[in-house]
């Protein structure tokens, strides 16, 4: 299964966390080959969104697209999550995500 696969299944499955875990560089399943966050500017760009877009659907799940929470309006960035999956997720590594699914399988 392909990277990008691996992640719409986490997501669908209920797991945006650990997905968030990968982009944020906090999953024990990171390695050394990681190659981390984008340096392109657009891309770079991109992962920041998907950063905001995990924590959102993390703590308010995929169908919620604006909530409320401490006096600020939070919003989802669907859009941008999926650019970042059409490019191929950068800054996740194949393997990484491949040892992280065969310990936690969908």
């Amino acid at each position: 299964m392909e990277k990008t696969e691996i992640i719409r299944r986490l997501i669908d499955a209920g797991r945006a966390r650990d997905v968030l875990e990968f982009v944020e560089g906090d999953s024990p399943y990171i390695s050394e080959t990681s190659p981390g966050a984008p340096q392109e500017p657009e891309l770079r760009r991109l992962w920041i969104l998907v950063v905001h877009h995990l924590r959102f659907i993390s703590e308010f799940g995929i169908l919620a697209v604006r909530e409320y929470k401490d006096g600020r309006c939070l919003t989802a960035f669907p859009d941008e999550f999926e650019q970042w999956l059409q490019v191929g997720a950068p800054g996740i590594s194949n393997d990484d995500i491949g040892a992280f699914l065969r310990d936690h399988p969908l």
